[in-house]
């Protein structure tokens, strides 16, 4: 998004959106050194009220009521403003009417001085450093800074033309190009300097926020490999993470058949299929706040309780399986010409989550109860949720459960084994009230969906 603006930089703006960041960002980087340079500047004007005594002592009241009673109060009220939040977007106008009357306090006493006077010859030089002072130190925006020195130069054209009357002798006319000599000089040079540092300031500003940019996109795609908290550990430079979870549940799911189907169909249309069917199972992840553990192949894997504990773990991943098998019974795949089942195994208990790779960083979980759960899916059966004792008792008490008996199990022997069938109506706060608000929403978008299709299907046939 930044990258493209870097040669706008040359034109000192950016669209609008991005302008506004930038000014922003340009206020919170040189606030600290503007209020410097305004305390410095307050100090060094009234400072050189000691020089009036000496310079300009026939108009030495005037000179300073012109330099402590108004300028100095101007540049006290924007330092104070410079704090007050209802100012602070507006501080570049302010820090440019601050030089404009103190170019223009310093025009002011030109203009009031006697000839016999020596700051009715010096004190142009006031004006030199009060440019200084708006091009550089003040660091006001370039355009600002050139239109309020711009002003200064008209004011002291009128005072040398209009008031000194200059123009009327040779050694006026002398003193009045010499001046104007040095002035423009001067703000050549601050021109060039002002356009250098805002340039500058800018480039600084896009490198800052594309690097920026490209540290969010790198931490979305790491969040989206790895669950969250996982994700900022590796940040924070833990190089092993391995953690032991008393209690969690696993669910494995897999398509019935999938060797067939692959068979019969293009490769094309199976990773569409399996792309529409596991993107529906994110959603699903999503909506429940559990943890997509992997997919490999036709095989889906997640897991609730980690890597963030969580008490309620085997009812979540109960509601989630129902709505995978919902979903798919809902879905048309492969354009309605075959009809895809799945299976789900559901297992809890105690297991080890961590890192493995060094690259491409895998979290993946361990244990015993891990096998268990895989275990289930694979001696499944066709459209049904299969779940172990251990699951069986963590729900019971909130869904209808169909006992099967034991089962043989490869590696395990024989494991007692329920079918997960419905949620108990009569059982109160299986789910959070909004995650009830949620689902009755997505149930009825689907049977709205669903409606569409009959009708779309209807209008095809005829």
């Amino acid at each position: 998004m930044y990258e493209s603006l870097y040669a706008q930089t040359r034109r000192l703006y950016f669209p609008k959106e991005i302008e506004e960041q930038f000014q922003a960002d340009y206020y919170k980087n040189t606030r600290s050194s503007t209020r410097i340079a305004l305390i410095l500047g307050f100090f060094l004007y009234s400072l050189f009220g000691v020089l009036d005594m000496y310079a300009v002592p026939i108009s030495r009241d005037i000179v300073w009521f012109i330099r402590y009673a108004i300028v100095a109060p101007v540049i006290v009220f924007v330092l104070i403003a410079s704090y007050v939040g209802l100012f602070q977007k507006h501080v570049q106008t302010l820090l440019s009417v601050v030089i404009a009357v103190s170019g223009l306090g310093i025009v002011a006493m030109i203009a009031v001085t006697r000839e016999a006077e020596l700051g009715n010859r010096f004190y142009f030089t006031g004006l030199i450093l009060i440019s200084m002072w708006a091009y550089g130190l003040l660091r006001l925006r370039f355009w600002y800074a050139v239109l309020v020195n711009l002003i200064i130069l008209v004011g002291y054209e009128y005072a040398s033309i209009a008031v000194k009357h200059l123009l009327e002798s040779e050694s006026g006319f002398v003193l009045f190009t010499m001046h104007n000599f040095f002035f423009l000089g001067a703000n050549v040079i601050g021109i060039f300097t002002s356009y250098t540092l805002e340039r500058y300031s800018r480039r600084e500003f896009l490198q800052k926020y594309t690097f920026q940019e490209q540290r969010d996109q790198s931490d979305k795609l790491l969040f989206s490999i790895l669950p969250e908290r996982i994700a900022e550990k590796l940040k924070q430079g833990r190089e092993t993470i391995a953690e032991e979870f008393s209690s969690a549940s696993v669910l494995f799911a897999d398509i019935v058949n999938f060797t067939p189907i692959s068979a019969r169909f293009g490769p094309r249309e199976v990773v569409d299929m399996l792309n529409e069917l596991f993107s529906g199972f994110d959603q699903l992840v999503d909506k429940y706040s559990v943890e997509k553990i992997q997919v490999a192949g036709d095989g889906y894997m997640l897991a609730a309780g980690v890597p963030t504990p969580r008490k309620n773990h085997a009812i979540v991943l109960a509601h989630l399986a129902l709505e995978m098998m919902e979903y798919v019974k809902r879905q048309k795949f492969l354009g309605g010409r075959h009809a895809i089942e799945i299976r789900i195994g559901l297992n809890s208990g105690p297991l080890i989550g961590g890192v493995i790779g060094r690259k491409k960083f895998v979290y993946a979980l361990w244990g015993d109860m891990v096998n268990t759960a895989s275990r289930m899916e694979s001696h499944g059966a066709s459209g049904k949720i299969q779940i172990t004792r251990a699951t069986y008792e963590l729900v019971k008490d909130h869904f209808e459960c169909e006992y099967i008996g034991e089962i043989d199990v490869k590696g395990k022997g024989k494991l007692e084994a329920w079918h997960l069938l419905r949620a108990n109506t009569k059982a109160k706060h299986t789910l959070p009230p909004m995650l009830k608000a949620f689902t009755a929403r997505a149930q009825e978008k689907a049977r709205t969906t669903d409606a569409k299709r009959d009708l779309q299907g209807t209008a095809r046939s005829r």
